[in-house]
């Protein structure tokens, strides 16, 4: 139940001392009693201090100024924020309200919103830092970045990447990771992931974007890197046919590593594995964490020093969770060539019309200007036994509904998620239920449109078309599901 910021200062203020009674009539619900476990259990996660709601609702003394606020947003299912279609699939984070606890919260305020008889409920034990672990516990290991970043009141800042070392150099073993944006309101995103440097360069100090500021934390030339290069070419030539035998392996096991902590994006708080899973963070193969950074102004000077949180997991030798991406391989029917990974100067050359950002496929046609129901497909193959676990997309402002189809290597289809109002502020991951056996041959495809249009209230241009790319007047196509493999000791990705 998080924002509420939807209704202006002067609204929220002439509804919450608008005339509540005074007194509760017999049989009026009362906070003690029904309304405010109610509260706690659905919306106290976002409404506490140090998190992203504007107003705290852990006791019925913060709770009560709001009633009228509260009611309204909840009439309306504004709040709790969820979006899944309930006729497909049962999630464990569903927050939403059902019927009847949505009528004993408007019973309550309109019955004067009492507190109640005796002991009011407890609220759960949350992280004063603000972390968002769902047993209220601190991270076992904190990565502050170094800087907090200064972000002007007007204008435009770009998608911009920095990098600070990684502070292990072996593999931690995780149950859940965190990324803290240090200020909700201008964080569009932040991801992170695991990195060594370009070859030839050093960190240092350099330009955050082409003409941006200075700043630490960027890849500059090193100036000693030729001679280390001359050096390491003898040695490397003995070794050429050993290496090209282990290159494959290698370079998978790398790429599926560089994920590390994972992503802020709004929505998402601590991801956390279910029992008996782990999640590794690779200190072993990589050197550094680069930080890709979005803000965007908010019509005053505003400061933000994300954070990075892990908890270490218990059980080390449980099943690893891993993420089969989606890729798009379709738009408007039309298939996509799926093209093999691409040179730096390939893709450039490929996104010079198109400007595809990353991790999106540089063949994607852009959206026409004007189009209410842009389609675009993403699939994804089982080449083992798995077990699906979740499912996510990120689109941004014409991202307009999404289905996710899971397909049995008999034929058989069946539809696993269903948001048919995509919302960019709240892009959650659904979590299932009950995780689903998947055999080796299934694939799960993702159908999702998007709303050009003038019907689009939060379309910023739509006479114009949409490219792809990270910058939140583009759009972008980024799904995948999270599983865990049958059977662990099964070589290969998935």
């Amino acid at each position: 139940m998080t924002r509420l910021v939807a209704l202006s200062a002067g609204v929220v203020i002439a509804l919450s001392l608008a005339a509540v009674p005074a007194g509760a009539a017999e049989g009026t619900p009362t906070y003690n009693e029904h309304v405010g476990d109610i509260l706690l259990n659905n919306c106290a996660s976002c409404h506490r201090p140090n998190q992203v709601a504007p107003m705290s609702l852990l006791s019925y003394r913060e709770a009560r100024p709001w009633a009228r606020a509260i009611k309204a947003k909840v009439v309306s299912r504004e709040m709790p924020p969820w979006f899944a279609d309930p006729r497909f699939g049962e999630f464990s984070n569903d927050i939403s309200l059902s019927d009847d606890e949505i009528e004993t919260i408007v019973a309550w305020v309109d019955g004067g919103a009492p507190q109640g008889d005796g002991a009011a409920p407890e609220p759960p034990d949350f992280s004063a830092a603000g972390w968002s672990h769902p047993d209220g516990l601190d991270p076992d290991y904190v990565i502050e970045f170094p800087i907090a970043w200064q972000i002007d009141a007007e204008g435009e800042t770009p998608n911009f990447n920095l990098f600070t070392p990684l502070p292990f150099d072996d593999v931690m073993r995780v149950s859940a990771t965190e990324v803290r944006p240090g200020n909700y309101a201008v964080t569009h995103h932040i991801t992170t992931g695991l990195v060594d440097l370009p070859p030839g360069t050093k960190l240092g100090r350099g330009p955050a974007w082409p003409g941006g500021p200075l700043v630490d934390y960027v890849p500059v030339e090193d100036p000693d890197y030729a001679a280390t290069e001359a050096d390491a070419a003898d040695e490397a030539s003995a070794d050429d046919e050993e290496a090209d035998e282990r290159s494959a392996a290698e370079l998978e096991e790398r790429r599926r590593a560089r994920a590390g902590f994972g992503p802020y994006i709004p929505g998402v708080g601590a991801r956390v594995v279910r029992d008996g899973q782990v999640r590794e963070v690779r200190g072993d193969l990589f050197d550094y964490i680069i930080w890709n950074l979005h803000y965007q102004a908010t019509g005053k000077p505003e400061v933000a020093r994300p954070a990075i949180g892990a908890w270490f997991a218990n059980d080390t030798d449980g099943k690893y969770q891993r993420t089969l991406s989606l890729r798009e391989y379709t738009s408007e029917n039309e298939q996509l060539v799926a093209p093999p990974p691409l040179t730096a100067e390939e893709r450039a050359a490929a996104n010079a019309d198109r400007q595809a950002g990353q991790g999106l496929n540089p063949l994607l046609a852009p959206i026409p200007p004007n189009d209410p129901n842009w389609t675009v497909t993403g699939i994804g193959a089982f080449q083992n036994d798995a077990v699906l676990q979740s499912l996510f997309l990120h689109m941004h402002v014409r991202g307009k509904d999404v289905t996710y189809v899971l397909t049995y290597p008999d034929g058989r289809e069946e539809i696993l998620l269903r948001v048919p109002n995509y919302a960019f502020d709240w892009q959650f991951e659904y979590d299932l239920v009950e995780p689903i056996r998947v055999p080796a041959g299934s694939t799960v495809k993702a159908i999702a449109r998007y709303d050009n249009s003038r019907a689009n209230r939060l379309n910023p241009a739509p006479h114009k078309e949409v490219y792809w790319s990270e910058q939140s007047w583009d759009d972008m196509f980024l799904a995948n599901v999270k599983y865990t493999l049958e059977d662990e000791d099964t070589e290969g990705d998935n």
